[in-house]
């Protein structure tokens, strides 16, 4: 195969998993809008948002153990995740106004193009992102939970800020791994599930920085 031809084909197949990549999270994504809508239509179960959290975890880890075994298990248990997440999201949003939810939704979608848009038109390597990312991760979640149960004087504002920029370091890495599976790898649904989860977390994080919450 000609060099021009193996550059060519690398490109389709690129374009390909980013194609079965974003269709996975969009459907994602609007299976969590119809479980926003079922629960302001009252015709969702009405649980403890805690339980919701519970089940959307539960969710994840067997989504992953599917994912490789049985794809339409996998398929499945994510649009039920998605739409648990709408349910567990929904009360969130009734403590801020339509116009911060609206912001915080096109900052998110912002980010996400930026992202998309930097990883696909260069050629930046980030595979030693991750490590890095996941400590930083793990870092703000038990600095916010040391916060929460031992009122150390850390701005909560603070915690908010550090974790969208983890957040989008994760979608920027996130996107870097979408371009570079391999084509015989086929994980556009983990891959999706990934970016779910970081389009989700920064939509949350956006909304509590720039979002005031109703009285």
């Amino acid at each position: 195969m000609l060099p021009h031809e193996m550059l060519q084909s690398q490109t389709q197949v690129e374009r390909s998993l980013l194609s079965r990549t974003m269709g996975w999270l969009a459907l994602s994504l609007a299976l969590t809008a119809g479980g926003v809508y079922a629960y302001y239509a009252g015709v969702a179960p009405s649980l403890n948002p805690f339980i919701y959290f519970l089940i959307a975890i539960g969710l994840i880890f067997g989504i992953q153990a599917a994912a490789r075994r049985n794809h339409t298990l996998a398929a499945g248990l994510l649009a039920v995740f998605s739409v648990v997440e709408g349910l567990f999201i929904a009360p969130v949003l009734s403590f801020y106004p339509s116009d911060a939810v609206v912001n915080a939704l096109l900052g998110t979608v912002g980010i996400f193009l930026v992202a998309a848009a930097v990883v696909y038109l260069t050629s930046i390597n980030m595979a030693a992102w991750g490590r890095y990312l996941l400590g930083a991760l793990l870092l703000g979640i038990l600095v916010s939970l040391a916060t929460l149960f031992f009122h150390l004087p850390v701005s909560q504002l603070a915690i908010s800020a550090f974790l969208g920029v983890v957040f989008i370091g994760l979608t920027f890495f996130d996107f870097w791994r979408v371009k570079a599976e391999r084509a015989g790898d086929n994980n556009s649904l983990l891959l999706a599930l990934s970016l779910y989860l970081d389009f989700i977390n920064l939509f949350l994080i956006l909304l509590r920085i720039f979002g005031g919450r109703r009285n």
